[in-house]
């Protein structure tokens, strides 16, 4: 992938996703409160040093290899397979698998986007 497009996303369409998270008022709140700041970062770097700075090495551990089955299943891998070279449960791939498969689905509109701009 490597090469960091500007992806515009209206959030708007993404309001009523077909799962949802249980979340109480206050971490609601608080998600799109972050939400609304990663929106507005226009530079790579600070968001990723929010990022850093928010999570643990363990969070970061975790959100960098979720990412990495989505793209590897978005790429044509096999759950398998990616679940025996990662060293992680078939359940947390098939949940990779889920999201996109979700016609709703941010992350899969993205990769899409990302795969289609690999071919260009």
């Amino acid at each position: 992938m490597g090469i960091i497009h500007n992806f515009k996303i209206d959030l708007d369409k993404f309001k009523n996703l077909s799962y949802t998270v249980s979340m109480n008022r206050n971490m609601n709140n608080e998600i799109t409160e972050i939400a609304e700041f990663l929106a507005r970062q226009d530079k790579v770097n600070e968001t990723k040093n929010f990022i850093i700075e928010l999570l643990t090495k363990s969070e970061l551990e975790t959100l960098s290899k979720r990412w990495q089955i989505l793209k590897m299943l978005k790429s044509g891998r096999t759950q398998r397979d990616i679940a025996k070279e990662l060293k992680v449960s078939l359940c947390k791939v098939t949940r990779g698998s889920h999201i996109l498969k979700n016609k709703k689905s941010i992350i899969a509109e993205y990769l899409t986007k990302e795969k289609e701009n690999e071919h260009e």
